[in-house]
Parts: C-alpha cells; sequence; structure tokens
C-alpha cells in the first residue's frame, strides 16, 4: 500500500469517531470501535517497514 492509501484509511477512521455523541457510552463505544479498527490494521502491516504507526494514529485521530 502507498502512503496516500494509508493516509485515507486514517482519516475514514478518524471521520468514523469525530461526530461527538451526547451520550458518554455510545461516544465511548464509538472510540473504541475506532481504536480496534486501527489496531487490526496496525498488526496486519506490522511486518511493512514503511507503515509508520505512530503517524497513522496520529492521521486516524487516535493516541495510546
Amino acid at each position: 500500500m502507498t502512503k496516500k492509501e494509508f493516509e485515507l484509511i486514517a482519516k475514514v477512521i478518524w471521520r468514523s469517531g469525530f461526530v461527538k455523541d451526547k451520550n458518554k457510552i455510545r461516544q465511548w463505544a464509538k472510540e473504541d470501535r475506532s481504536r480496534l479498527i486501527a489496531s487490526g490494521i496496525i498488526g496486519e502491516f506490522k511486518q511493512d517497514k514503511n507503515f509508520d504507526e505512530e503517524k497513522f494514529l496520529k492521521d486516524a485521530g487516535l493516541t495510546y
């Protein structure tokens, strides 16, 4: 995958959690879902030396 493709995926993850929910439980669930998706992608591409996990998480709006 290209850098641009990773950035697009990260943007989609970010967008999925962008609109905040006033219900805290639903908001936490949305954030957890986004983190789970990002973790799955990171796990799949961990061996790719060009994959920058920190940048991906930042682009996705997730920080650990």
